[in-house]
């Protein structure tokens, strides 16, 4: 079956053409797993200025965007490892910036709109479609609303990833209008959300089989904490729902062989990752002792936990401990941990960027990753560390609570430390007990080992995939024999 499956990938983002965040990693390389699995996979995109790589003319074709209609140009990017459509309109695509902007809600219109037509006009009709996100997930609603004009878009199965379930795109109910479907669609059971338009809720309502990004995700997203009002429309679909941890590419995150950090090093060479430390802290030009050094490598919002981060900053620093910092986000943060670097000079350096290089000689140089999450339905930065074998100390919470072990509870057998209860006293306590194992070197060697060794590649996630498009299939098919033409 897999060599047959042709599955059509849509995403906002996708590495290394565009990227802002996690997604694009996903959008990146889980599709190029399911390739080499035997899959027949496409991914399409928007189109944006910020796109420098060689493409080539599919064709355009209008679309309908309200009572007006928009040019949409299919392009190709040339020699992609899996093949990469870009969708372009020189109005809503023609710019710099993937999110952000004012007519975000009516640009994503737009391209799930072409996403739909491009279905209906290319001759690669998939078996799945696999949305990701607001962005996309209307699409999951013009499948199923024009079934029954289109027959052939019945037998199209439908996957919908949720990577954020706080950014849900709501918006006025005129940027409903501009699909064309049927006024009895804005409806609380479908896509109506207190008077607005939630393109998430569309997703969640349409697709066959709804997926969050860690299994903890999965059943964190069905309470009021964590479902940001959703939690109601989840419970409903509760049957459909799965959770499968994304992954990172054992190649892209290497310490063996990458390219950018000081020296190359693996788990049995831990003279190398002290190369990098000392390194690391000449170019920041932080004081040479024999101290941990921490990192947060994280965008500065308040999900990140950023205010669990200044009591526990001035704790490690109050100890001469030393701290970088590498990431961009809200003012007051920024301004902040800046202060932190007058207060306790040779001690902090902060890196108010995101400079993938940098990154990644921080993961290779820092002994302690700070990730306190306040959420975290997957998370990629403490996999990487833990490839680079630099311990997180993380929040217990989604995908955090699915890929780090916690060394205090299971002595000789963690992969970093854990903290369930959201609080700064918690996290300080976790991060104590990464200092006292620190000095303990002969543990604080092994705990790194067991990090560094940890398979969290695409792997494994790619074959739960398989399973959930197989599952799709099947619900599918079960709801068209039950006369479901529409939801």
């Amino acid at each position: 079956m897999n060599s047959k499956l042709k599955v059509l990938y849509v995403s906002a983002e996708c590495a290394p053409y565009i990227k802002v965040g996690g997604l694009g990693d996903v959008a990146g390389e889980l599709p190029l797993k399911l390739k080499e699995l035997g899959v027949d996979i496409r991914v399409v995109i928007p189109g944006n200025k910020d796109i420098d790589y060689p493409t080539q003319y599919k064709g355009d074709y209008p679309v309908n965007l309200g009572w007006r209609k928009e040019t949409c140009i299919v392009r190709e990017i040339v020699n992609a490892p899996v093949k990469t459509f870009i969708i372009d309109n020189y109005h809503y695509f023609g710019r710099q910036g993937v999110y952000g902007h004012n007519d975000d809600s009516e640009r994503f219109a737009l391209f799930c709109a072409a996403v739909y037509e491009m279905i209906l006009r290319f001759d690669f009709m998939p078996d799945i479609v696999h949305l990701n996100d607001w962005h996309t997930a209307p699409v999951a609603m013009l499948l199923r609303e024009n079934e029954r004009e289109h027959g052939e878009l019945s037998e199209i199965s439908i996957v919908y990833t949720i990577h954020n379930l706080e950014y849900q795109g709501v918006s006025d109910r005129s940027v409903f209008n501009l699909f064309g479907v049927k006024d009895v669609v804005f409806k609380v059971d479908r896509v109506e959300y207190y008077g607005c338009f939630n393109p998430m809720k569309a997703g969640i309502n349409y697709a066959d089989i709804i997926n969050a990004v860690s299994k903890t995700s999965a059943k964190e997203m069905l309470t009021p904490r964590f479902g940001f009002g959703l939690e109601g429309v989840l419970k409903n679909r509760e049957p459909a729902i799965r959770g499968v941890l994304n992954g990172i590419s054992q190649n892209k995150w290497d310490p063996r062989t990458d390219k950018y950090i000081y020296c190359n090093y693996a788990q049995n060479d831990m003279e190398g990752k002290k190369k990098n430390k000392k390194e690391l802290r000449k170019e920041l030009g932080l004081n040479d002792s024999d101290v941990p050094l921490f990192s947060v490598v994280s965008r500065l919002v308040p999900n990140k936990g950023l205010d669990l981060m200044e009591p526990a900053f001035e704790y490690i620093l109050k100890n001469n401990n030393q701290l970088v910092i590498l990431g961009s986000g809200e003012r007051f943060y920024e301004k902040m941990f800046v202060e932190l670097t007058e207060k306790y000079p040779g001690l902090v350096s902060v890196n108010i960027e995101f400079n993938e290089e940098k990154a990644r000689k921080i993961y290779a140089g820092s002994d302690i990753f700070l990730m306190p999450s306040r959420y975290e339905p997957c998370g990629l930065s403490q996999l990487i560390a833990m490839r680079y074998g630099t311990v997180p100390v993380v929040h217990k919470t989604g995908g955090l609570a699915d890929t780090v072990i916690d060394e205090a509870s299971n002595k000789g057998s963690g992969t970093g430390f854990v903290f369930s209860k959201y609080s700064k006293d918690s996290f300080i306590r976790a991060i104590k007990k990464a200092i006292n194992q620190y000095n303990d070197r002969d543990s604080w060697r092994q705990l790194v080992k067991r990090a560094m060794i940890k398979d969290y590649s695409w792997e494994n996630s790619a074959l739960e995939y398989l399973s959930i498009y197989r599952e799709a299939k099947v619900m599918n098919t079960k709801r068209k024999s039950e006369g479901r033409i529409l939801i």
